[in-house]
C-alpha cells in the first residue's frame, strides 16, 4: 500500500506546475554549486507488492549547498534484471555513469537516480512499437518509479523539486516518453534516446524541454518513432526553444546513446531548465 504522505506530495507535484512548462534558469541570479565527489548506494521500494531496485548517488560538495537536481536515467533491455548492478553500465560514460562524471558534477553537483526494471516488465508499452497510451496500462515499474520520485523528495529536502530531470535509453527511452505523457507536470526536461511513445498523446509536451535522439539506421527501434514524436510536438504548437531533436546518420540503435553522451553539452543543456 502505498504511504499516505507520499500520495499526497505526489498529487501536490503533479499540479504544481498547471501549465507544464519548462523555464530556463537566469545565470543572473542563479548559482551553481560545484560538487567534490559522491557515492552510490543501493536501496529498493515495494509499490503494491512490486519491488523496485535502485542505486541513488549523493554528490558530496565543497560549500555548503542549496537545493540540487535530481537527474534520473532508465536503462535498455540489456541492463534490465534485479541484481541492481547493471543498470549503472560501469566501465562506459553512458547514463548513470555519464552524468556522475567528474568533469559533469564539478559543474553542477546533482543526484543521480538509477532504478532497475526486471526482464520481463518494461518501463512503459509490452514492446517495443509505438502504442496507445489510452489503451496501455501504466506497468508497475512506472508506478513504482514515481513514487520513489515522490519518497525521494520527501527523505531529501536538499533534492529542487523544480529541477527533475529524465533521461533513458532504448527501453528507458520509451519510459521516458512514457512518464513526460503521463506526468508532465512532474519533469522540468528529458532526454528520449532511440525509443517510441504514442505520438496521438504528445500534446502535453508542448511546453516541456526536450532533447531526443534517434539513429537513422537502427535497426531494433525504428526511427520513425522519435521522428512522430518530435513530429507531433510540434503539430501540437511545439517550439524549437524547447524542442530539439538530433537524428545520427548511419548510425545503428546504440549510436542514439553513443553521441547523446559523447560530450557534455547534453549534461549543460539538461541543468540550464526548471520547472
Amino acid at each position: 500500500m502505498r504511504n499516505p504522505v507520499l500520495t499526497t506530495l505526489l498529487s501536490t507535484l503533479l499540479v504544481a506546475a498547471p501549465t507544464h512548462a519548462s523555464r530556463l534558469i537566469d545565470p543572473t541570479t542563479a548559482t551553481a554549486v560545484p560538487g567534490t565527489g559522491g557515492q552510490w548506494t543501493k536501496r529498493s521500494i515495494t509499490v503494491s507488492g512490486f519491488s523496485l531496485p535502485y542505486q541513488l548517488y549523493t554528490p558530496t560538495t565543497a560549500l555548503a549547498a542549496g537545493k540540487l537536481p535530481l537527474i534520473i536515467h532508465l536503462h535498455g533491455s540489456g541492463e534490465a534484471g534485479i541484481d541492481n548492478e547493471k543498470q549503472l553500465l560501469a566501465g562506459t560514460r553512458y547514463g548513470p555513469q555519464y552524468f556522475t562524471l567528474p568533469e559533469h558534477q564539478q559543474v553542477q553537483a546533482a543526484y543521480v537516480l538509477a532504478p532497475q526494471t526486471p526482464v520481463e516488465i518494461r518501463w512503459a508499452s509490452t514492446g517495443i512499437p509505438e502504442y496507445n497510451l489510452d489503451t496501455t496500462p501504466e506497468t508497475v515499474s512506472m508506478t513504482a518509479l514515481i513514487a520513489l520520485i515522490a519518497e525521494l523528495l520527501h527523505t531529501h529536502p536538499d533534492i529542487d523539486p523544480d529541477r527533475v530531470y529524465l533521461a533513458g535509453l532504448s527501453r528507458g527511452g520509451q519510459g521516458v516518453w512514457n512518464a513526460l505523457m503521463r506526468h508532465p507536470g512532474l519533469f522540468a526536461a528529458a532526454v528520449p534516446i532511440s525509443a517510441s511513445g504514442s505520438p496521438a498523446h504528445a500534446a502535453p509536451l508542448k511546453n516541456l524541454a526536450i532533447w531526443a535522439f534517434h539513429a537513422q539506421d537502427d535497426r531494433t527501434t525504428k526511427v520513425e518513432y522519435t521522428r512522430n514524436m518530435v513530429d507531433a510536438i510540434f503539430h501540437a504548437g511545439g517550439e524549437t526553444r524547447f524542442l530539439r531533436y538530433t537524428e545520427v546518420e548511419y548510425g545503428d540503435h546504440q549510436a542514439g546513446w553513443e553521441t547523446a553522451y559523447r560530450t557534455s553539452e547534453v549534461y549543460r543543456w539538461l541543468i540550464k531548465w526548471r520547472r
